[in-house]
């Protein structure tokens, strides 16, 4: 088994390039943010930016293309929250199978619960919510 915690690198190794992770931390921690204006900014590419971070939960916006998503992965320490604000993504959650989630779904993945995620129609944009930093475990 591999794992990370730091969620830049998680997000990499998962497929998104390095040129879209450019502005992760610029909108962290301001008090609002907008979709529509971080599409303006940062356009209908695949792209993340880090919103929320304390030492409580840490708060993602990630933008993906159709096929775009993420390794098979669990949180050993951590439940993970989705919130799809865009497009139609294929869950695969341990023990519930293949799920169709859409905007205005909110998703709640336990901890040590394996998961993955994929968007199917795109761009899809899903903010994920979860511990600060949170531990990513991969199989080999």
């Amino acid at each position: 088994m591999v794992s990370d915690s730091n969620v830049k690198n998680v997000l990499q190794d998962d497929g998104l390039p390095s040129d879209s992770l450019k502005t992760f931390h610029e909108y962290e921690n301001i008090t609002t943010v907008n979709l529509a204006e971080l599409r303006g900014t940062l356009g209908l590419t695949s792209w993340a930016v880090r919103i929320a971070y304390n030492d409580r939960f840490g708060g993602v916006v990630i933008q993906q293309q159709s096929g775009e998503g993420n390794r098979k992965h669990y949180h050993p320490h951590a439940d993970e929250n989705w919130i799809i604000l865009d497009g139609e993504w294929e869950w695969w959650i341990e023990g519930k199978g293949i799920q169709t989630v859409k905007q205005h779904d909110i998703i709640v993945v336990p901890s040590n619960t394996w998961h993955k995620i994929t968007c199917t129609k795109g761009p899809g944009v899903r903010y994920a919510v979860t511990q600060p930093d949170v531990e990513h475990v991969y199989g080999e």
